[in-house]
């Protein structure tokens, strides 16, 4: 350690004596005469024309900014760097031999190796050190990527604001309304794209010329994108020579980036006789392009354009893959699809692979959507089975951020008892359930359908016992009603059963809210409840005094 301190304290020595020299021979340099101190400006490096010139002049720059530059004289105030270890002496030289290669700390810091941000010795003099929040972020700073979705964005302290003109500023993410991310698109055109505002320059092709090369032209974007253009009100010959080409291969071709677009055109605007011939070929591959990100659009395609035996047959190609198919971000907008468009008695296998795994399905980010749809299209006798899964299970699917989508369609497309069932769970911990963020979608939706649903008349007993759950016993201290006000979610719960209230519980509900609105008024939660009784109590005089 001694050893180690002398070298450290000699290290320091020699750099302070270089400085010093140093800063004494700049102050001899600026008293001396121009013809002293290096010539005068008519010297032939600086009056030379021409690319040697420049050249010259280029070199003797270099020279000057070489000798500029010195360890010793920046480690003074650039901590943040690289030195040679102390006992090699007094900069000898970043890696002179036998030199270890290794980080020593800086002899000229007291900080070490890495002084904190804005601690001295950090900058350099001169450097602009002032924080960079508020300013306009220019394009591309930060990311390292040209054209990524911020570059027109504003950077504040608080958020991101779109800057006003700018195309594509405010393009959010999308989500389904099921609250899942939405997946299963082809990323290449417009709508399918987060790049949908990059303009493509256009191109002029000659048929004759692309005739033979159909296949290796569309695989161009550009190309691709003039193909598709000429396919509206194409000729019949033209659609003919396109299928010729893309029959063979189609079902590799649907994989593709941009032929998988050729593909869906095809399947658009193509005769009966094209599509079916075009549909049989692509089944080939069906299950790996119903999981592929360009294929799933296809077998999409497909899926509306095909005739009921073809379908049949796809059916039977997915019936050993159904769960795979839901669980990939691809694949299940494929199943979707086929809930959606094959015959009610075709869907068999898929409400069969789910109703092996049915609250499994039912709270899984892509699974929760096929429910949805096969309670929207499926008749609700057919679904008894995973009916009874869903409501056995019901307290634990309304607090799922999936499952809870699944509950609420039950409530609006299952049968009556089931309804009836979902209502009485939520009688049992309403203010529970209330208080969270999943389940008090539930709870919003049992008001709704027991007051103003399809079954609101037969449902008249579960919502008594539902709405004298949330006013609870006359008397009361701390009604149900009050402990939601002042929540997060519970709020929005006082607000809708405010809206869905009647009769003499309507004026329950009042007295229980006028009792506490100085804190409703004062409360950051509380003020929306406030202004929604303010309007209602204002309506209410209005009606006694027009009567």
């Amino acid at each position: 350690q001694d050893l180690a301190l002398v070298a450290v304290m000699a290290v320091r020595q020699a750099a302070a004596e270089k400085w010093a020299q140093r800063r004494a021979a700049e102050a001899r340099q600026k008293e001396a005469p121009d013809d002293e101190a290096g010539g005068s400006d008519a010297s032939p490096s600086t009056t030379k024309r021409g690319r040697g010139g420049r050249r010259q002049r280029a070199q003797t720059g270099g020279s000057q900014a070489a000798e500029a530059w010195d360890p010793a004289a920046m480690a003074m105030y650039n901590s943040y760097a690289m030195f040679p270890n102390p006992a090699m002496g007094a900069f000898p030289g970043m890696f002179p031999p036998p030199m270890p290669y290794g980080m020593f700390p800086n002899p000229m810091s007291p900080f070490g190796m890495y002084p904190g941000m804005g601690m001295p010795g950090f900058f350099p003099p001169g450097v602009d050190v002032s924080p960079t929040v508020g300013r306009a972020r220019t394009q591309g700073f930060g990311s390292g990527k040209k054209g990524s979705k911020n570059d027109n964005m504003e950077v504040t302290k608080s958020k991101s604001v779109p800057v006003e003109g700018a195309k594509g500023g405010s393009r959010k993410k999308g989500k389904a309304k099921d609250g899942t991310p939405t997946a299963g698109g082809s990323p290449i055109g417009k709508g399918q794209s987060g790049d949908a505002d990059r303009q493509l320059p256009e191109v002029e092709l000659d048929w004759e010329e692309v005739r033979p090369k159909i296949v290796e032209t569309a695989r161009g974007e550009a190309a691709c994108r003039w193909m598709l253009k000429q396919l509206d009100g194409a000729d019949p010959g033209m659609l003919e020579d396109i299928c010729a080409a893309v029959n063979p291969e189609a079902s590799k071709l649907a994989s593709e980036a941009h032929v998988s677009l050729l593909l869906q055109k095809l399947l658009d605007v193509g005769s009966q006789e094209q599509k079916k011939t075009l549909v049989a070929a692509l089944q080939q591959d069906l299950v790996k392009n119903s999981n592929d990100a360009f294929g799933c659009r296809v077998v999409q395609k497909m899926l509306e354009v095909a005739s009921r035996d073809a379908l049949v047959q796809m059916a039977a190609e997915l019936n050993d893959h159904v769960i795979s198919c839901i669980e990939s971000m691809h694949g299940n907008h494929v199943i979707q699809k086929c809930v959606e468009r094959m015959p009610p008695d075709s869907v068999g296998f898929i409400v069969k692979a789910i109703e092996e795994q049915t609250c499994t399905m039912a709270s899984h980010m892509y699974g929760c959507r096929v429910v949805q749809r096969l309670l929207e299209h499926c008749a609700v006798t057919r679904l008894a089975k995973m009916l009874e899964d869903i409501v056995g299970q019901a307290a634990t699917l309304a607090q799922d951020p999936y499952g809870n989508y699944v509950v609420q369609h039950v409530l609006q497309f299952g049968r009556k008892e089931d309804k009836a069932a979902i209502i009485g769970i939520v009688t049992g911990d309403v203010v529970t359930f209330s208080k969270n963020k999943c389940s008090s979608n539930v709870v919003d939706k049992c008001f709704e359908v027991s007051t103003i649903g399809e079954h609101a008349q037969a449902l008249e007993k579960e919502r008594t016992a539902l709405m004298e759950a949330v006013l609870g016993e006359p008397g009361a201290e701390t009604p149900p009603l009050q402990q939601m006000t002042e929540d997060r979610f519970g709020n929005y719960i006082v607000q809708r059963v405010l809206e869905h209230s009647r009769g003499t519980e309507r004026g329950r509900l009042l007295q229980q809210l006028q009792d506490v609105a100085p804190q409703l008024k004062s409360s950051v939660r509380g003020k929306r409840i406030y202004a929604a009784l303010q309007k209602e109590l204002g309506v209410t005089q209005a009606k006694v005094a027009a009567s």
